[in-house]
């Protein structure tokens, strides 16, 4: 479901010719996913609030593709629930980095 939602945010705000790229590594301590895209990114003034339940950064895009603006806020629940960290990244000159760590527990080997 992180996944899919962190995707989902991708497809939504990159242009019709953009990309969306996932990337995961691990290790024997933690696992990190990386969802990139090359769209606008986020602004500064809104990367402390793009967790938050129905919060969205540019309200008239973000009408006219849907949603109800949960999809971060669901992907941050989750994560938190297993102890993990997920945090956005600007990447220049423009796109977004929204990056996943969660600890590798050994019953998910």
């Amino acid at each position: 479901q992180i996944l899919v939602n962190l995707v989902d945010n991708g497809v939504k705000y990159t242009r019709n010719e953009g990309n969306v790229w996932i990337e995961a590594k691990s290790d024997d301590d933690a696992v990190r996913i990386e969802v990139r895209d090359d769209g606008p990114g986020i602004a500064a003034k809104h990367r402390a609030r793009v967790f938050e339940r129905f919060y969205r950064a540019d309200t008239a895009r973000a009408s006219s593709n849907g949603g109800a603006g949960l999809g971060l806020a669901i992907a941050q629940w989750i994560v938190d629930l297993h102890g993990g960290d997920i945090h956005p990244e600007t990447r220049e000159p423009h796109g977004c980095r929204m990056v996943v760590t969660l600890p590798n527990h050994e019953e998910y080997t």
